[in-house]
């Protein structure tokens, strides 16, 4: 029912990094190294808790870019072609297309969230994954600690 507030989420085990795979690329960062990408701030409604929140962290797509998924001309296919999987340390996973986590195809933004009202994110894990487009929180991850990309192999 509208406006009802939904049970509360026992807590996740907090994350202390995220680490990025992409084929045989891979790289691990700490919330510090997070906090040294560009920093984007979005606000939310969350229907779990009927509350709007404010988080801020980089855009998956400028972390994504870290292990080769960089948002070029040139790489335009590859996004289009490929998915990333999130993964929470109580094993919570989603999957997102590359091309709705690129501003240059998708008007939402989904952030790497370190923040939360702009204090440390410790009732997200410390490091959460957050997206603007969804009508429900369900695919934000709480204790995010793994982005994987896998681009489909495309026959011509």
């Amino acid at each position: 029912m509208p406006g009802m507030q939904m049970p509360a989420k026992p807590p996740v085990p907090p994350s202390t990094s995220l680490t990025l795979v992409n084929g045989t690329q891979t790289k691990t960062l700490t919330v510090e190294d997070l906090r040294k990408l560009p920093q984007v701030t979005v606000y939310v409604h969350n229907v779990h808790t009927d509350k709007d929140e404010i988080y801020t962290g980089p855009l998956v797509s400028d972390v994504l870019a870290l292990v080769g998924l960089e948002p070029t001309h040139e790489n335009e296919a590859t996004i289009l072609h490929s998915y990333v999987v999130a993964l929470a340390t109580d094993h919570y996973s989603v999957v997102y297309s590359a091309a709705e986590m690129e501003p240059a195809f998708a008007h939402g933004k989904v952030i790497v969230a370190i923040t939360k009202s702009q204090i440390p994110n410790s009732d997200g894990g410390n490091i959460q994954l957050v997206n603007t487009d969804g009508a429900k929180p369900a695919r934000w991850i709480h204790g995010l600690t793994t982005l994987t990309i896998t681009t489909l192999a495309i026959k011509k």
